[in-house]
């Protein structure tokens, strides 16, 4: 028994007016959210349906929903929500939460062909069914019948009794073979069509299985566009990641050296040039300037970078930290006083000055200058602002 899945929105969580409406799938799949390229687009005041909220599979008669949100699908009245990219049987009456939306799923049988329209032998006759007599027709028609000749009925009567030659002849045509015509075979138009899509979709499911290094060979149709859709979601959120840690970067080298910032390389990188994500994944992935590196080049850049900015960092923050012990050195801090040429209240008291010597000394002799988390002080205020920049991201909404 064929089942065709209907799916209709009966409603919103906050109660606000939302025009209903209602998608039946036969047989096939499709995705379904507020962008103009799914196959059900849904209308949603609130906009919290994304663009591609849901994946609807079908394989082996039955209807399976997978989420491709970011706001995830729930499952009305009931903690349960479902995993992302991973498909769930639909049951008939199941109710799910998109976004803000109510959407209802039942399943029906589906409808017969037209051979089964046909009123049947016990149906109501209809007011008009003997309008079209003619009386006088009928009565000709009668008399035809009923002169009809002896010579043709002769014709029409068989002299031996009613199945005598079939009794008779039965044993020799009991395992005789009559000769026909062999019929061509004749393919299902929709199992054709389906293996030549497929044939032709396989070479771009062995490049996209190539280029991602992972083996497709487990998942079927429905599967293989969940993950595609999936990776284009996380190559959103990465190049989203990637912009914004070289906005910092680039914050942060602007208040440490102000002068010495080089935009030359940044001017050829649309990571650094366009304005947002969307900008920047057009210039990536559509056609590209002269000036305007490739795209494999402006990510392999920007890593580089980050990682260059780390070390240098580390590598400034001890050279800072040495010379500033250089500068306060008994020896430095002594031949500095000197060359001013000036007296200095410092020395009138040579217990002060021995004591800064002994100082000075004991944290030379323990190694605290060269700390390996350049001091306590250091470790202590680079813990305090990861954490502070952590709880900035602890919503993230996955």
């Amino acid at each position: 028994m064929t089942m065709q899945l209907v799916l209709e929105v009966c409603g919103s969580d906050g109660g606000a007016p939302v025009p209903l409406a209602r998608k039946v799938f036969d047989r096939v799949g499709g995705v379904i959210g507020r962008g103009s390229g799914c196959d059900w687009v849904i209308h949603d005041p609130s906009r919290l349906l994304s663009s591609h909220h849901g994946l609807i599979g079908y394989r082996e008669g039955r209807y399976f929903l997978t989420d491709i949100s970011r706001n995830g699908i729930g499952v009305a009245g009931s903690p349960e929500r479902l995993r992302k990219g991973q498909a769930r049987p639909i049951s008939h009456g199941d109710v799910f939460q998109l976004g803000a939306l109510v959407m209802r799923a039942g399943l029906m049988e589906a409808q017969r062909g037209p051979e089964a329209a046909l009123v049947g032998a016990g149906g109501p006759i209809p007011d008009d069914a003997f309008l079209g007599l003619d009386p006088l027709q009928a009565l000709d028609l009668e008399q035809q019948r009923q002169v009809a000749s002896n010579e043709l009925q002769a014709l029409s009567e068989s002299s031996e009794e009613p199945g005598a030659w079939q009794e008779r002849h039965a044993a020799d045509r009991a395992f005789l073979v009559m000769p026909r015509r062999a019929e061509p075979p004749v393919e299902d138009a929709t199992d054709a069509i389906s293996a030549l899509g497929a044939a032709v979709e396989e070479p771009f499911w062995t490049a996209f299985a190539a280029a991602l290094g992972m083996d497709l060979d487990h998942l079927d149709g429905p599967g293989r566009a969940a993950l595609a859709i999936k990776v284009a979601h996380l190559f959103r959120v990465a190049i989203e990641g990637l912009q914004q840690n070289l906005r910092t970067r680039e914050a942060l080298k602007n208040e440490l050296m102000p002068a010495s910032t080089d935009r030359s390389a940044q001017r050829q990188n649309p990571l650094a040039v366009c304005v947002d994500t969307p900008a920047v994944l057009t210039a990536m992935l559509g056609a590209q300037a002269l000036d305007q590196c490739s795209a494999e080049r402006a990510i392999t850049q920007a890593h580089q970078d980050g990682q260059i900015h780390q070390v240098a960092l580390l590598a400034a923050c001890r050279s800072a930290l040495r010379h500033a012990h250089a500068v306060f050195a008994p020896g430095h801090l002594l031949l500095s006083l000197e060359s001013q040429r000036k007296p200095s209240r410092f020395f009138s008291d040579a217990g002060y000055w021995r004591a800064y010597q002994r100082y000075y000394q004991r944290l030379a002799e323990d190694d605290q200058f060269n700390d390996p988390l350049l001091g306590r002080e250091f470790t202590r205020a680079y813990e305090e602002q990861v954490h502070l920049a952590s709880v900035l991201h602890i919503d993230y909404p996955g």
